[in-house]
């Protein structure tokens, strides 16, 4: 659905099943997880500098800009991330994602956004959050906001003393069908969760 307005906010288009155990959403860890590794790469961020976050630490939210992510098809851009210093016994996931970006799409075009986020100890098991804007009238030109999340997160491995939970993997990918369309990434943020284990 589109409005006729400067933002558009836009839910997941398919909410996964509830969680196994409830989670509370504002646990953390008695440590500070710090960010001791970040890197980027893909088609969409492939130029140096090209994608930047200031993010320091892993406790909330990690928003990131990016200078080249456009495309009138389909391109990514993927975070590694490391972090230490949770303490021991937590896990942590990625929650929800947030895409701004400028979009035109001409009528019978549709822009679809990908979310995919997995740990390297475990490649195979992955999450993805989806959501689409379909342009089914007249063109639409506008900045907007996208915003997804889960219900059901890829958790980390337990952290140990040095509360290190892994290697996480984020997968951004915008993707443009039908008639004719283009996608300006401007920003992306991720939210994670904490839980005991």
């Amino acid at each position: 659905m589109y409005f006729s307005t400067s933002t558009l906010l836009l839910a997941a288009l398919a909410p996964a099943a509830i969680i196994a155990s409830p989670v509370d959403a504002d646990l953390t860890p008695e440590g500070v997880p710090k960010i001791t590794s970040i890197s980027f790469s893909g088609n969409g961020c492939a130029d140096p500098g090209s994608a930047k976050t200031s993010a320091t630490v892993l406790d909330g939210t990690l928003s990131t800009s990016f200078s080249t992510f456009k495309g009138d098809s389909s391109s990514n851009c993927q975070i590694h991330l490391q972090a230490s210093g949770a303490g021991a016994g937590w896990q942590v996931a990625l929650k929800e994602a947030t895409y701004h970006a400028d979009v035109t799409l001409k009528p019978s075009t549709s822009l679809s956004f990908f979310t995919t986020s997995f740990w390297s100890q475990d490649a195979s098991v992955t999450a993805t959050l989806k959501s689409r804007i379909d342009c089914a009238g007249s063109d639409i030109k506008d900045s907007v906001t996208v915003k997804q999340s889960t219900a059901t997160p890829v958790w980390s491995q337990c952290t140990g003393d040095a509360g290190y939970p892994g290697i996480l993997n984020v997968n951004f990918r915008p993707a443009v069908t039908g008639n004719e369309g283009a996608y300006n990434v401007k920003s992306a943020s991720i939210k994670f969760e904490w839980r005991k284990c």
